[in-house]
């Protein structure tokens, strides 16, 4: 087992060890890094924005933010986007930051941290794929110099940072789901906010 698997599997069990109210935290600090450092821009995607946005607001507790989460997930299972047909039905929810907000969203409405190990693993798989798109295959650049080795370890290390920034807010964390003081939950949204890491782009992920 390399040193990213070995990483992402102390994450994976911490997360299982921790509130849902930590986890939702975390789901939606994890999904917000993909969605700045989205190669992709699908369309679906960039429509998940406002139900990001919602479990922000629910993981500062934010009791409102529930009935509309619960909504925008009933409509995606109803829509195009949620099917059985593999390669053959729309591709675009597969997308890892998409998949990453529905997981956060999931995660916030069952109280369930198994949700936050998905948003966990769809990073790992996001840098995969950003590494993908600076291959040579891709830009026909044979100077491209990147450790994807290298690249997972940051990912997973950047989880391990994000749930130690987490700890001291635990006990605040696990009352939001019960809600929170308006002016409890701006000056805890604005702290959880902040913990968004600047993403790194992959070296030659944009290249052209």
């Amino acid at each position: 087992m390399t040193d990213w698997q070995t990483l992402n599997e102390q994450v994976r069990s911490r997360l299982l060890a921790v509130d849902a109210g930590t986890a939702v935290a975390f789901a939606a600090i994890t999904a917000e890094r993909l969605m700045r450092l989205d190669p992709q821009g699908l369309p679906f995607t960039q429509s998940l924005r406002p139900l990001l946005d919602l479990v922000w607001r629910a993981a500062a507790g934010d009791q409102t933010a529930f009935k509309p989460i619960a909504v925008t997930l009933g409509e995606f299972y109803i829509s195009e986007y949620y099917h059985n047909e593999g390669q053959d039905g729309p591709d675009d929810a597969d997308d890892d930051p998409a998949a990453a907000i529905l997981y956060a969203a999931e995660c916030y409405l069952h109280a369930e941290p198994a949700f936050a190990v998905h948003v966990a693993g769809r990073a790992i798989d996001a840098v995969d794929y950003r590494m993908e798109l600076a291959s040579e295959d891709y830009t026909g650049d044979d100077d491209i110099d990147f450790d994807p080795d290298a690249a997972l370890n940051a990912e997973a290390r950047q989880q391990h940072a994000d749930l130690d920034a987490l700890a001291p807010y635990a006990t605040q964390l696990s009352r939001a789901r019960f809600g929170l003081p308006v002016d409890e939950q701006g000056l805890l949204l604005a702290a959880l906010r902040g913990m968004v890491a600047a993403p790194t782009p992959t070296p030659g992920a944009l290249a052209t």
